[in-house]
């Protein structure tokens, strides 16, 4: 468990979260004009956290950087594929 708080993804996207966080108190409650960017960057971050759990932890088996660079184009496609699932059930949210 250690490991998994000293990882500079998880680091990236808390660091990431809270400005999120941020920018959605600041902007609904003093700037609503602007809650769209706010809602989206959330997403975003949304988006990416459960890209990097996916990749984490359910195919923990496959190396993913390893994979992409050896140029296996399958791989490739099939995240791709996933990035657009997660990013598609989040826009309809």
């Amino acid at each position: 468990m250690k490991d998994f708080f000293n990882n500079s993804a998880f680091k990236t996207v808390l660091i990431i979260s809270i400005i999120a966080a941020f920018f959605i108190f600041i902007t609904f409650n003093w700037f609503i004009e602007f809650s769209s960017f706010s809602v989206g960057l959330a997403k975003a971050v949304l988006g990416i956290c459960l890209v990097w759990i996916f990749d984490k932890y359910a195919v923990k088996e496959i190396d993913t950087i390893e994979e992409l660079k050896k140029g296996n184009i399958a791989y490739a496609i099939f995240f791709l594929g996933l990035c657009v699932v997660i990013a598609s059930a989040i826009l309809t949210s």
